[in-house]
């Protein structure tokens, strides 16, 4: 019997970047295929989920925030996260180990919602894979 593990719903995973591509090329990395069945050979996986390893997510657990026109300080871009607020110093130490000091876009996933496998991308749509941290 499988037991919900309601801890995992409260992490996240996180990614930060830059990307300037065009908006619906952007959004068309994480769009699902509603035209087929999950389970059909005809089933196009997602780029995103092609990039963690999995084959579908749940929309419910997922969080693609819109962009940026330009760069912005890491603070500001976190202001829109869902990362508990006592981890963002954590976040930006991370970021700085990356490189990362000024982007535009961020996403995240619960990580009940979403197992993301290792080892990690170094690049997701422009956006590195930062970590797992407490949500908010």
């Amino acid at each position: 019997m499988d037991t919900y593990d309601v801890e995992r719903y409260e992490k996240v995973h996180l990614w930060i970047g830059t990307n300037f591509e065009a908006e619906s090329d952007y959004q068309k990395y994480f769009e699902l295929d509603y035209s087929t069945e999950l389970d059909e050979p005809a089933y196009k996986v997602c780029e995103f989920c092609k990039d963690i390893g999995i084959r579908w997510y749940d929309e419910d657990f997922i969080g693609i925030i819109p962009r940026s026109e330009k760069e912005i300080a890491l603070d500001d871009l976190l202001k829109n996260s869902s990362v508990d607020p006592g981890e963002l110093e954590n976040v930006k130490a991370e970021c700085a180990n990356l490189g990362i000091t000024k982007a535009n876009a961020i996403s995240w996933c619960s990580d009940g919602g979403v197992a993301v496998s290792q080892p990690y991308k170094s690049n997701y749509n422009g956006l590195k894979y930062i970590g797992l941290f407490e949500g908010n």
